[in-house]
């Protein structure tokens, strides 16, 4: 490994990955050679988690590296005050030119903006934190990219979302299957993925012989569920595996979950051919987004610069993928809140743990202060999560805990005069316990012994023998919640939803 002093910094995210969905975490039938590969010249932590749910919330997390209830985006288009304490901002302030591709789900806070931003009375997160260069902003598509098609031989009709993010269904129609069954109207050469990553390369390329940071941010495998072929016939439906779910859980019965809006997936997937196909399209998903890292790692090392970047690959949260009859990322549920994290340490202090799995407990804020420290930047005074460097060169230890929060008040079926404030959920999670405290005063908590019970299927909250570590868990919130709260931007953000 090279000891050079240009130093690189490549940050992938992904949206909605599970970790459980790659070769190198042991899931014998998906097809990932490329982040294989990455694991195996780096480490793979077993137990990474984000902060909060859905987007926003967690990439404003992992940006700042401070949790939700610091940042205040306790949802998606909620603003972020003080936006310029971000990793962004930080590396710039410090000589650096950190540069982004995709997007970043950043609400702007209205208090700043002139008196005629129509987002000081209405809501977007389609903007990019301070600090970063923006060399393309792609999310599920992009003018660019419409552009690029229209040189590639596609008409300009079909040239836009709804033709690119219709499936090529027969004129026979769909039949039994689920559409997602069935091929993007687009090559795999020519996928918005295809796209972004060709864009990453030009971008590095115009780079070459300068240090660079580098925040890469692709769609998949969020949905809408798609993708070209071949990988859209890749996986058989067959193959997949059932989701981690009981019966009984269709009932509901726990307060919280009976309020809240029945997800699509209890209505959609309750039959076995429906999630068995919708799994297959989330691996083909997967797959292709694989293919395209192959092609920016091969880059990578052609350009001899394999050798001085530091490469994570993460995620904003996972997917529920049927789990617990569930979809999406809401919730509090480890299918949600688990991330996948591959970090891949050029320098030679991390050759004695290459190809290790990491056991201790990761949180997404901690990789903020990982890129500063690899870069030899200080840390910035507001973040709340520590470097974890020196545990993947094997002279460091993992925490033992993680924390997790959840505002659910926009998913409730009826407010019925219910608080805004009061709609929240905290989560502390360490190896053998997983608590979750509501912020509402008659809705009952909820404890998991994941030693036991990895499912999380049986609550021992009410259970009198598990009475003291109820007690110790509510301890442990309430200090960490001490240390870390700032709540704000949400109330002006209910206005105008």
């Amino acid at each position: 490994m090279s000891n050079a002093t240009q130093k690189n910094v490549l940050w992938i995210t992904a949206d909605e990955f599970r970790p459980d969905f790659l070769g190198a975490a042991g899931n014998p039938i998906i097809q990932t050679p490329n982040l294989d590969m990455l694991a195996r010249d780096g480490v793979l932590v077993n137990n990474a988690f984000c902060q909060a749910s859905p987007c926003a919330p967690s990439r404003m997390c992992m940006h700042t590296g401070r949790y939700m209830c610091s940042t205040g985006v306790v949802d998606n288009m909620t603003p972020l005050a003080e936006a310029e304490d971000n990793i962004g901002m930080h590396l710039k302030n410090h000589g650096f030119n950190p540069v982004i591709l995709g997007y970043n789900d950043y609400a702007r806070d209205p208090r700043i903006l002139p008196e005629d931003d129509p987002c000081r009375t209405s809501l977007s997160y389609d903007f990019f934190l301070p600090g970063f260069e923006v060399a393309l902003k792609h999310e599920y598509d992009s003018p660019e990219w419409y552009a690029w098609l229209r040189g590639q031989g596609y008409s300009p009709e079909q040239c836009n979302r709804d033709f690119m993010y219709t499936h090529a269904i027969p004129p026979s129609g769909r039949g039994k299957h689920l559409p997602l069954h069935y091929p993007a109207r687009y090559k795999a050469e020519h996928s918005e993925a295809q796209f972004l990553t060709m864009k990453a390369v030009d971008c590095l390329r115009s780079r070459k012989g300068t240090s660079w940071v580098m925040s890469l941010n692709y769609i998949k495998p969020h949905g809408p569920y798609i993708c070209p072929s071949p990988y859209h016939a890749l996986y058989d439906p067959a193959d997949m595996p059932e989701p981690l779910r009981r019966p009984g859980e269709m009932a509901n019965n726990h307060p919280y979950m009976s309020r809240c809006r029945s997800d699509w997936a209890q209505t959609e997937l309750r039959k076995e051919s429906d999630w068995r196909e919708l799994r297959a399209c989330y691996c083909g998903m997967i797959t292709e987004l694989d293919a395209c890292l192959g092609r920016l790692f091969e880059y990578l090392k052609q350009s001899g610069e394999w050798d001085n970047t530091l490469i994570l690959f993460t995620s904003d949260h996972g997917t529920y993928l049927g789990d617990h009859y569930l979809a999406g990322k809401p919730h509090f549920y480890d299918a949600a809140c688990r991330v996948p994290l591959i970090i891949r340490d050029p320098s030679r202090e991390a050759d004695p743990t290459r190809g290790k799995k990491l056991d201790g407990f990761v949180e997404t804020l901690d990789l903020a202060p990982t890129v500063c420290q690899y870069l030899g930047a200080p840390a910035h005074e507001r973040f709340q999560g520590n470097s974890i460097l020196d545990a993947v060169r094997g002279s460091g230890n993992l925490k033992e805990e993680i924390f997790y929060e959840f505002y659910y008040y926009n998913l409730l079926k009826e407010q019925n005069g219910c608080s805004p404030e009061a709609c929240r959920l905290w989560t502390v999670r360490n190896d053998r316990f997983k608590y979750v405290q509501f912020g509402e005063a008659d809705m009952p908590s909820q404890l998991f012994d994941l030693r036991n019970d990895p499912g999380e299927f049986i609550n021992l909250a009410e259970d009198p023998g598990h009475g003291s570590v109820v007690a110790d868990c509510c301890q442990r919130l309430i200090r960490w919640r001490m240390r870390h709260e700032d709540y704000r931007m949400e109330e002006w953000a209910r206005q105008y939803r």
